[in-house]
């Protein structure tokens, strides 16, 4: 839902290509001028696509589980007190 409000002063060449644009496009100038400002500001760039990749595989992001003993364990214990307390 769009819901604030710009102002921007164009010289006449610059609203005379929106406006080529949006006839051409079937689309109003206010959207393309919405599309240019997701493309340039709002979609992330290829470089940043690679270091958020390269932070998820990082080793300082390794999670470490407790052994399986330990995990099975707790398992039969939550699963004993369940039926206990029915």
């Amino acid at each position: 839902m769009l819901s604030k409000r710009v102002e921007i002063l164009l010289d006449p060449a610059e609203m005379e290509a929106l406006r080529r644009e949006a006839k051409k496009t079937k689309k109003s100038v206010g959207a393309l001028i919405r599309e240019a400002v997701k493309e340039k500001f709002l979609t992330p760039t290829s470089k940043d696509r690679k270091e958020a990749l390269k932070r998820l595989l990082s080793p300082q992001r390794a999670i470490s589980f407790p052994s399986w003993k330990k995990i099975k364990k707790e398992l039969n214990d939550s699963l004993r007190r369940g039926i206990e307390t029915d």
